[in-house]
């Protein structure tokens, strides 16, 4: 029950930004720039009873992943701003994404 109750409270909020970013874009994309799925993720596992530790650990973790998040959505504007269709523009950019990704993993952040 508590899966299927996840998967349609994470569908909905997915489908709320996206409807929401055909009206307002602008408005759209800040909505899914907030830490909904982080916090959301969060949430479930304390529902799950996990311990703190463990949930201190999965927020560690999504800070860890800020940096190549960041750097893949500026490459794929700048992409698209310089004319790259948007599945090369996405492609190249989450191939830069892992490597960055990588990279911070091996060195420790």
């Amino acid at each position: 029950m508590m899966i299927a109750m996840k998967v349609v409270v994470s569908a909905l909020v997915v489908t709320a930004v996206t409807v929401i970013s055909k009206q307002h874009p602008g408005i759209g994309g800040w909505i899914a720039a907030l830490p909904i799925v982080s916090l959301l993720s969060a949430t479930w596992l304390v529902a799950e009873h996990q311990p703190a530790t463990e949930i201190s650990t999965f927020l560690v973790s999504v800070l860890k992943g800020l940096v190549p998040t960041a750097l893949l959505l500026v490459l794929v504007v700048t992409f698209l701003r310089k004319g790259w269709p948007f599945a090369g523009a996405l492609g190249c950019a989450i191939v830069i994404w892992g490597a960055s990704s990588f990279v911070l993993q091996r060195i420790g952040l």
